[in-house]
């Protein structure tokens, strides 16, 4: 394991140990959100085995938002569709990027990784065309980590904090963004919670009706 991915662990563990006090305003914890961080650079591992530096540390730290400034960086109560939504996710990855980046810069002494990593951070929760447009591999491969490890850690805890009407637009925001290689990953991936399985299964069969 490179060094500086160790430094990185290191860091998001220091910053989950700071900010406990945030726990309480977490729907799935500061653990949960640590494990979603190194389930995120899990997957990336298994989709790109050859991974860039920049995309791994992306992964560790593009959600740190949810565990700083948790009040503002999760929890969103309004419908999760249309612009405002959009907006929201989009500040959110500003805020990560504008906490983490002065804190990578003392560990990490490359001004080229710390750039490309914040380019992804910023970038991590655009929408599926705009992802698009851009055209950037790694983007490609955050999205799509970030979105297979939503069913994986978070989907499970905010069905059950929220019901299934609410966690449905949720799906469709992130299945909606996902490069296609991992929509069809998704597709064919059998989840453990056989109601959230049933859920995925339909807005997927609905992406590709209205496609």
């Amino acid at each position: 394991m490179p060094a500086e991915i160790t430094k990185a662990k290191k860091l998001l563990k220091k910053i989950c140990i700071k900010y406990k006090k945030t726990n309480k305003y977490i729907m799935q914890g500061i653990k949960g959100e640590e494990l979603h961080a190194l389930d995120v650079l899990g997957w990336v591992k298994k989709l790109n085995p050859g991974a860039s530096l920049p995309l791994k540390l992306a992964t560790l730290f593009h959600d740190v938002d949810r565990i700083v400034t948790p009040m503002a960086g999760g929890g969103f109560k309004g419908a999760r569709i249309g612009k405002k939504y959009e907006k929201h996710k989009k500040i959110h990855a500003l805020r990560s990027a504008k906490f983490i980046i002065p804190l990578l810069k003392k560990v990490i002494d490359n001004k080229k990784i710390i750039k490309k990593t914040k380019f992804l951070i910023i970038h991590h929760d655009d929408t599926g065309e705009e992802v698009e447009e851009i055209k950037n591999k790694d983007l490609n491969y955050l999205v799509a980590s970030d979105s297979l490890s939503f069913f994986t850690t978070i989907a499970p805890k905010l069905y059950a904090g929220e019901g299934e009407e609410r966690i449905k637009d949720k799906i469709r925001f992130m299945v909606e963004k996902m490069p296609e290689f991992a929509r069809k990953r998704l597709k064919k991936q059998k989840l453990k919670n056989k109601i959230f399985d049933s859920l995925k299964n339909k807005i997927v069969r609905e992406y590709y009706k209205n496609k």
